[in-house]
């Protein structure tokens, strides 16, 4: 009863935009890795949940412009100081590749679902938690000409989930924080960020691991429901 409630909520509240979230929920750089790349981890002979930690750690500079090499560096010797510059030339080089494939070869279902907001009067924005290498083919997307802004933290110096940023996205789509919906995959607690700022939000597990029920609900903190797949918000709108 709790989720036909929300859902009839959602259906009733008079958007004009949608905010997303980008890494876990519009794309996956896992997923880049399984198909052909190496993960960072193991060219760096680290532990990938060790390396994962690193990567959302103070060690891992999201909020001005850095040189790739040098972000994996620093995230690198914070596990381990002894690796060769060499290992860490490579592993960044592999970790370009990735996520420039991750922002460049998108899913045709992903594309769609998005043309289909666009078509029906939507304005679409990203607030993105990212370094500069990590959004580099960011312009060579295809899912670029389909948002109105797009807001990097490397690029504004402020990051999820403070107000500031989701504030700035609202403020250049011209709406106020009633008439916007912010759909994430949680992480940074990105969805309490949203609920300080008024902002109604939705949890997508499309590029999660559903198994995990703990991840889940603390991912899920602060959004009003969940969906499987972007493709569900035109039923929910």
């Amino acid at each position: 009863m709790l989720q036909i409630s929300i859902k009839q909520k959602i259906m009733k509240s008079p958007y004009k935009a949608i905010l997303f979230d980008l890494f876990g929920t519009l794309i996956s750089v896992s997923k880049a890795a399984g198909d052909g790349g190496r993960y960072t981890a193991d060219i760096l002979d680290l532990d990938r949940k060790a390396w994962n930690q690193a990567c959302f750690s103070e060690h891992h500079d999201i909020l001005s412009e850095t040189d790739p090499v040098e972000t994996v560096r620093r995230m690198a010797h914070s596990l381990d100081p002894t690796i060769p510059l060499s290992t860490i030339r490579k592993a960044a080089e592999v970790r370009q590749i990735r996520f420039d494939t991750a922002l460049t070869d998108i899913e045709p279902g992903i594309i769609k679902a998005l043309e289909r907001l666009n078509d029906r009067g939507l304005s679409l924005g990203l607030i993105s938690n990212a370094s500069t290498g990590e959004v580099r083919a960011w312009s060579d997307s295809p899912l670029a000409p389909l948002f109105k802004t797009a807001h990097f933290s490397c690029k504004h110096g402020v990051k999820k989930p403070e107000p500031e940023i989701y504030r700035m996205a609202l403020a250049e789509m011209e709406i106020n924080s009633n008439q916007a919906l912010f759909v994430g995959d949680g992480s940074s607690n990105e969805h309490l960020g949203a609920k300080k700022c008024g902002i109604d939000s939705l949890l997508v597990t499309y590029f999660l691991d559903t198994k995990n029920k703990d991840d889940l609900k603390r991912r899920g903190l602060g959004s009003k429901g969940t969906i499987s797949h972007i493709r569900e918000l035109q039923s929910r709108l």
